[in-house]
């Protein structure tokens, strides 16, 4: 499989873009004291050990916050388009898109469950769509 990542990335965030390409969400877990912390950075948010690895979440979560944004920053965005905070079942939490769904018909508190989105330029980005019994 050929997968492409984004510009951005590192060697720390390497491993989340290629689960990505392969349809699967994780997050980083504390090896010492079993936190679960996202963005990926180089030690535990909780107690700083640098032990930490990539472990599959389930992709469901709640979204706990968002805002329609109706004025994209670049010509790559279609507005409007939905970007969240979810809080994942795990314990965790992550920015990203709703997609699927009305925004008028968005609400905080909402079940959601991850999707994956390819880009033009290759790249696998996690999204969310509204969990199935949501009003759509």
């Amino acid at each position: 499989m050929n997968i492409q990542l984004p510009s951005e990335s590192s060697e720390i965030t390497r491993s989340f873009w290629e689960a990505a390409a392969r349809q699967k969400l994780v997050r980083p877990v504390c090896d010492d004291c079993g936190t679960n912390f996202f963005v990926p950075q180089i030690a535990c948010s909780k107690c700083h050990s640098e032990a930490w690895t990539y472990q599959e979440s389930s992709g469901r979560g709640t979204v706990t916050s968002f805002s329609i944004v109706y004025r994209a920053p670049t010509s790559d965005h279609q507005p409007p388009y939905i970007v969240a905070i979810i809080d994942l079942d795990e314990g965790w939490n992550m920015m990203s898109n709703i997609v699927g769904s009305a925004h008028e018909s968005v609400r905080i508190g909402q079940r959601v469950v991850v999707d994956f989105h390819r880009r033009a330029d290759g790249v696998v980005l996690p999204v969310f769509r509204l969990s199935p019994g949501e009003s759509q």
